[in-house]
């Protein structure tokens, strides 16, 4: 197992080689290599040396951020209120905790595009499961030889006397007549054509939503809208999504909140 990095002195090493985001189910092995920082969304963070990176393999999809980006990014994920708290020792001795600024530049040059990159990797990670979903529905073989069946069905239907060396066989088995064949592969591949484009632009729908997020707390509102993900309370009172009983000062939902994905 990964070590976790807790101590606030270690995090602030600038020594720290950079961090990889991604689905630690996919590449479990990092979990062995690195050390853990954190993870949101499903998505898991890990301090990685510099020698392993040439190891993970082209087709595990991932990101790659300065230590101190990640870092940050993990600690403020979705914080609106640019304060922290610190504690320290009053003249009597007692310790106490006050409420201090954060640089603000904090957020538009770390917190912001770390989130950003992270829900935009785990939509990615999304529309990748809905189109293998696609494609489950036919084997490997017919995935291998669809293009084949579709070019002869097309010449087969433009000319009955063009050569064939498939169709008419698969047709034979299905008892129809190739014509009947070939008109139901072009069909398909029409219906099939029709859905992988309504996937391709659902992703990019959503992806273009989160790019356009301007600021934490606009992330924080495409994250509730898209993931079903709470903001919290304050922003939500902010936005006229909550309200705040005034006897007892709680802050409650005005409509039930609906969680998961919704997209």
């Amino acid at each position: 197992m990964s070590s976790v990095i807790t101590s606030p002195n270690t995090r602030e090493n600038p020594g720290y080689s950079d961090v990889v985001v991604l689905d630690v189910e996919k590449f479990p092995i990092v979990d062995t290599w690195g050390t853990l920082l954190g993870g949101n969304m499903g998505l898991e963070y890990y301090v990685l040396d510099e020698e392993l990176w040439q190891y993970i393999p082209s087709h595990i999809t991932h990101l790659r951020f300065p230590y101190k980006t990640a870092d940050l990014g993990s600690r403020y994920w979705g914080e609106i209120r640019f304060k922290r708290s610190e504690y320290g020792v009053n003249d009597e001795g007692t310790t106490q905790k006050d409420k201090v600024p954060i640089d603000q530049t904090i957020f538009q040059e770390h917190v912001l595009p770390f989130m950003k990159g992270v829900i935009t990797l785990k939509t990615q990670e999304i529309f990748e499961k809905r189109y293998n979903t696609l494609k489950t529905k036919y084997s490997h073989l017919e995935q291998a030889v669809f293009n084949d069946q579709l070019e002869e069905s097309k010449a087969f239907l433009a000319d009955n006397k063009a050569e064939i060396k498939l169709i008419d066989r698969l047709a034979k088995l299905r008892g129809l007549t190739t014509e009947e064949f070939a008109t139901k592969i072009v069909e398909s591949n029409v219906n099939w054509k029709e859905k992988l484009y309504d996937l391709a632009v659902a992703e990019q729908t959503v992806i273009r939503a989160v790019k356009d997020c301007e600021s934490v707390a606009q992330v924080n509102v495409f994250l509730e809208d898209y993931y079903g993900e709470q903001m919290g309370l304050e922003q939500c009172l902010e936005l006229g999504r909550c309200k705040k009983h005034d006897e007892e000062g709680i802050i409650q939902r005005i409509e039930e909140f609906k969680y998961g994905i919704k997209f």
